[in-house]
């Protein structure tokens, strides 16, 4: 990386101080229009709120955010670099030497990465830090580089004092940002389309993932998912089954992050392929990595990486299914000084006529103990019972209450010739037997 490259990503550093500055003082600026050239990088800008704060080769968008009751008064800072000329290589070098325009922030560690190619082919990296303190000023910051063969840009999103919903809102911004910019001329808008030789397949497929992980109250819990992919015979592909009649198309235009592309490789004349290349969309950055795994058919059913894949036939229209199913959730741990857990259960029952009735609870409860003294909370409640007429088609379960709300769902069931489970929305229904 040449100098002139290390002094132009330097002056970030200058710029953020003029930006704590500017936080201060919350000095009035321009609105901005929403497309924008800057030094032949072409990006979308968000118009929500943001406008434009500083001058020089730094371009730099800032959103405040008043004081409420919860909240301390904030601001959201993106900063944007013209291209630099450099070649690829030197990305990881230029994302410490720009993480540094921060100092402090440069020897946290990174709480969150995403390192792929961009739907352009460039190489991109996202690096989440989080958090220090300056003038009373809390920050946190993202981090993003994108390089091609000759060209490097980098962006970076500076939250002050913000948290929750207001930090997502612009963490929102950032990401649609960051999957506008066009490094090169020749750079098309993030979209998902297949290119030439991509797909072959075309259904529904579950695989069973069990296991344990980790909870929020320092235990474990045991998970058993039924995991689901659809392929689409063009090329795409979806870990979630689209909701409220979408395609798949619809569906990865709207939940990118739940889709991507593949293409079967290998085989010979007379075999089929051998193995599946998986270009999944892995962040709100539109970063993709990229996976070759082993593959076979074996019948209707697939087998990827040595792990069962069952095809899943779906509901003929205005199909019927009689019985209760019942939904279970619980969570429970305990450190040195707390305690918590927390469970819930939700009944569908569907009956052969076309009508369904479902009920629902769910508790949790709390303790901790600071110097001695003992405190906790215990609420629990049950969700308001409805009942109405169901309709099934495809992977599509419409509940329509007896108001004429209709509710949309995905189901199918992972067990060949059985409805003794069925997966809603993802989550696991049982059928009770009654014994």
């Amino acid at each position: 990386m040449g100098c002139a490259h290390v002094d132009r990503i330097g002056k970030v550093k200058s710029a953020f101080s003029f930006a704590l500055v500017f936080f201060h003082l919350l000095s009035s600026s321009q609105t901005l229009a929403a497309p924008a050239d800057i030094g032949g990088l072409t990006v979308t800008l968000p118009d929500a709120g943001w406008r434009k704060a500083g001058k020089g080769d730094l371009f730099m968008l800032q959103k405040d955010f008043p004081e409420t009751d919860d909240d301390k008064r904030g601001s959201a800072l993106i900063q944007i670099t013209k291209p630099l000329s450099s070649p690829r290589a030197s990305l990881p070098a230029g994302m410490k030497t720009f993480v540094a325009t921060l100092p402090d922030m440069a020897k946290e560690d990174i709480l969150i990465k995403h390192y792929g190619m961009t739907i352009n082919g460039h190489d991109i990296r996202v690096e989440e830090r989080c958090c220090i303190h300056q003038k009373n000023v809390s920050i946190s910051q993202i981090v993003v580089g994108i390089a091609g063969d000759k060209r490097q840009a980098y962006l970076q999103l500076v939250l002050l004092n913000l948290n929750g919903d207001r930090s997502e809102s612009a963490e929102a911004d950032f990401e649609a940002l960051v999957r506008s910019v066009k490094l090169d001329p020749s750079d098309k808008d993030f979209d998902l389309v297949p290119a030439g030789g991509d797909g072959g397949l075309d259904g529904v497929f579950t695989h069973l993932d069990t296991g344990v992980r980790p909870n929020v109250f320092g235990g474990v819990d045991f998970y058993s998912d039924s995991e689901i992919t659809m392929f689409d015979p063009k090329g795409l592909f979806s870990r979630e089954l689209p909701k409220g009649g979408r395609s798949i198309a619809e569906h990865c235009k709207d939940d990118p992050t739940d889709c991507g592309l593949y293409k079967l490789t290998g085989g010979g004349f007379f075999s089929s392929a051998a193995s599946i290349e998986m270009r999944s969309v892995t962040s709100a950055y539109g970063t993709i990595e990229t996976e070759t795994k082993p593959f076979s058919k074996k019948g209707d059913d697939l087998v990827i990486d040595e792990d069962d894949h069952r095809a899943v036939p779906p509901f003929k229209d205005g199909a019927t299914l009689d019985g209760e199913w019942v939904s279970t959730f619980a969570s429970s741990g305990m450190t040195a000084t707390s305690s918590g857990s927390v469970a819930s259960s939700h009944t569908l029952t569907l009956h052969s006529n076309g009508t369904f009735e479902r009920t629902g609870w769910s508790g949790a409860s709390m303790t901790n103990e600071i110097g001695g003294s003992q405190s906790g909370v215990t609420t629990a409640g049950n969700r308001p019972g409805a009942s109405g007429r169901y309709t099934l088609s495809g992977y599509r379960l419409d509940l329509t209450d007896a108001s004429g709300k209709t509710e949309s769902m995905s189901i199918f069931e992972p067990d060949k010739a059985s409805d003794g489970l069925l997966v809603i929305n993802g989550s696991n229904y049982l059928k009770d037997d009654g014994q």
